[in-house]
């Protein structure tokens, strides 16, 4: 199973242009097969909200080419009448000379939004990703778990037969059959709620991808993976996409910053003028040094001082809050993994076991040896063992992609994700 390289990369991915809303319609084109590796692929190259970030990216890096412009000289005309009463045209070119740092600290802002929206890609990459773990590793779950409904209602009703064939040669009491059927009863139940929560999940399947789809396949068995806590902590810090925007938007405070106290400084520029249709009372041309000086009104520059550093620190306490979070959640996926692998070995021998009590009840129940109660109870055992299995199976399949998926290893099981910060 290969995946492209690039599934992350804004630079290597074509993205087609959609609506920026997550309820866009569902293609009508339909894949009748879809693998996990095509489900994550689809969903990473097409879902609308990508194509929302990758707008705002796009818009970003006008910005910044916006802002670099103010360095060049700016041009400016306007009209007025002279006091003899002829019309003056005042046409003017003006090169900033020194701003106070405003212009590098506007460039500098600008590129560390661009920074920010550029890491705003990835990291709604690995949230439409992981949407679509999630999603599938539950499928797959329902899947199971209506296999197992299956299973257990073809033995109910070849129990029921059984039962009856005793009841009519009156062999067993009557109740035995009603208990029987009434077990039968409660599996059909459960299954038809078991399908009608597959039905909603593979609905929300399509929508991630966009397209229908006939059938889900079951993925192959994750590897063992070995890597250690601390490993794991370290990479997702290393990779985290949400961390790096966070540093570009604390950034982005800094320069506003160094915007805000410009304003006490004076600005100078270098200019031209020239004046038409003013006669000879006014210079025809003239170059000068000009000097501009904007405080603002009383203290404001001030405030908008106080107010640009409270901003950056409250995006350095953002930038930990979300250390933080990111280090509960990969420790929690971590111990999630590590748990149902070890878990899974005794659900296995669980299931192997209730399964042989059920057949032996059911070899011992003509013969006396077992009550027919003890057979449903040993079938019903042995159905909710399964579940359990099938819950706990797909459950750490989901924690470990996840855990892949934030640490930046999925590579390692050949799902060619990349999931580095992109440059």
């Amino acid at each position: 199973m290969f995946f492209l390289f690039f599934l992350l990369s804004s630079e290597n991915i074509s993205i087609a242009k959609e609506p920026s809303s997550s309820n866009a319609p569902i293609q009508h084109e339909v894949n009748h097969v879809v693998t996990l590796e095509q489900a994550l692929r689809i969903a990473a190259d097409t879902h609308p909200s990508i194509a929302q970030r990758l707008s705002e990216k796009d818009a970003s890096e006008y910005a910044v080419a916006n802002a670099r412009w103010q360095q060049w000289p700016g041009l400016s005309m306007s009209s007025s009448r002279s006091p003899l009463g002829s019309n003056l045209t005042e046409l003017q070119l003006e090169q900033p000379l020194w701003t106070g740092g405003r212009i590098t600290a506007n460039i500098n802002a600008a590129m560390a939004r661009s920074d920010a929206a550029r890491h705003s890609v990835t990291e709604t990459r690995k949230l439409i990703i992981e949407r679509t773990i999630n999603a599938y590793a539950e499928a797959m779950r329902w899947q199971a778990r209506i296999a197992t409904a299956d299973t257990a209602i073809s033995d109910f009703e070849q129990l029921t037969a059984m039962i009856d064939r005793r009841v009519e040669n009156g062999i067993s009491p009557n109740a035995d059959a009603v208990n029987v059927r009434a077990r039968l009863q409660q599996v059909r139940s459960e299954r038809l709620q078991m399908e009608l929560q597959l039905k909603q999940i593979r609905s929300e399947i399509e929508l991630l991808l966009g397209r229908r789809f006939t059938e889900l396949s079951v993925p192959p068995a994750l590897a063992s993976n070995t890597i250690d806590l601390p490993d794991a902590l370290q990479a997702a810090l290393d990779s985290s996409p949400e961390l790096a925007k966070l540093n570009a938007e604390e950034r982005i405070a800094e320069e506003a910053i160094a915007v805000s106290r410009s304003s006490l400084s004076p600005a100078l520029s270098l200019r031209y003028q020239r004046i038409f249709g003013g006669g000879t009372l006014y210079a025809t041309d003239q170059v000068f040094v000009g000097v501009t000086y904007q405080p603002g009104h009383g203290l404001s520059s001030v405030s908008a001082i106080n107010e640009a550093e409270a901003r950056r620190t409250g995006s350095a306490q953002a930038r930990e809050v979300t250390r933080l979070e990111l280090l509960n959640r990969v420790r929690n996926l971590w111990q999630q993994a590590d748990s149902s692998r070890r878990e899974l070995a005794t659900l296995a021998e669980l299931v192997s076991s209730t399964q042989q009590v059920y057949e032996s009840c059911l070899r011992q129940f003509p013969v006396g040896r077992r009550t027919w109660l003890e057979v449903l109870l040993a079938r019903r055992d042995a159905t909710q063992a399964q579940y359990a299995m099938s819950d706990t199976q797909w459950a750490g399949y989901a924690a470990a992609l996840k855990l892949d998926l934030i640490t930046g290893n999925l590579a390692a099981r050949n799902y060619r994700l990349n999931t580095e910060v992109l440059p």
